[in-house]
């Protein structure tokens, strides 16, 4: 397997399940495998497929931030 020139889509949507997961590691990796796969179900009547795992991992990383910025206090930020 290689992050820059996966196999497959299954591989790609892998690499964006790791990434995202270690990127947001206040959410546990199943939620984040979760919402990769619902966000990839919405493309399954894509038929150019070249940039549906872009797009799948850019929908689910605003998803998840949506989700950790309502977790998190107000006026309390987490350190980049």
């Amino acid at each position: 397997m290689s992050v820059t020139n996966p196999r497959d889509e299954a591989e790609a949507l892998y690499f964006v399940v790791d990434r995202l997961s270690r990127r947001f590691d206040s959410v546990d990796e199943s939620v984040v495998r979760e919402l990769v796969v619902d966000a990839f179900v919405d493309f399954d009547d894509v038929p150019i497929r070249s940039y549906v795992t872009l797009l799948v991992e850019g929908e689910v990383r605003r998803r998840l931030r949506e989700r950790t910025n309502q977790e998190r206090p107000v006026g309390h930020h987490k350190a980049a």
